[in-house]
């Protein structure tokens, strides 16, 4: 399939009904990916200049515009060439492995491959969670729809009125009632009495 068909075909699916999340993902991961690229020209242009001496990967906020691995290379030496080279083939081949590996493989099983890809390279940044952990969601969904299916039926079937073991009260002890032993002294000394009187009658 050549480069205008597959552009025709994609623009078809963005413009599918039945995925209309799709085609958010690729406004968003459109408007994303080109802030990104005009500030990335924009400060290598800056750094071409003979009065820079220092790479910026900032944007006009003074945040951190490209991926984190890109601003550690440009970092070890931000007035090297070198650095900035390296730096430049590393986000290069990020966007290669994204594609191969993110975009091409939903797009081969059907999957929302503009959903991943936004959630996997923007992910971090405007979902305020690592992109692992939707990816974890998404791949354990069928589990965690039928935990939350069975915490809905559970819901529903639940008698307000019904009274958990927990909540019986428990009954009061009962008196512990002590019998004293009767004195045995006296007992004692009417037998004893009666041996020593019987003894010297006799």
């Amino acid at each position: 399939m050549g480069f205008k068909e597959e552009l025709s075909k994609e623009t078809k699916d963005l413009q599918n009904v039945k995925r209309p999340y799709e085609s958010a993902a690729f406004i968003l991961f459109a408007i994303l990916i080109v802030q990104q690229l005009f500030f990335l020209f924009k400060n290598l242009f800056d750094f071409i200049k003979p009065a820079n001496t220092w790479f910026s990967t900032a944007n006009i906020t003074n945040t951190t515009n490209n991926q984190a691995f890109f601003s550690r290379i440009i970092n070890i030496d931000s007035s090297s060439w070198i650095y900035v080279i390296l730096a430049l083939v590393g986000l290069g081949l990020y966007y290669f492995l994204v594609y191969a590996f993110v975009w091409n493989y939903c797009r081969k099983r059907g999957l929302a491959k503009w959903t991943w890809t936004l959630f996997v390279v923007f992910g971090p940044g405007i979902f305020l969670a690592p992109a692992y952990i939707w990816y974890t969601i998404y791949v354990f969904r069928p589990y965690i729809f039928r935990f939350i299916k069975r915490g809905v039926e559970e819901y529903k079937a639940f008698n307000p009125n019904q009274v958990f073991k927990e909540e019986v009260p428990e009954p009061a002890p009962e008196p512990k009632v002590t019998i004293e032993p009767e004195p045995q002294v006296e007992e004692w000394k009417n037998k004893n009495w009666e041996k020593f009187s019987v003894f010297f009658i006799k």
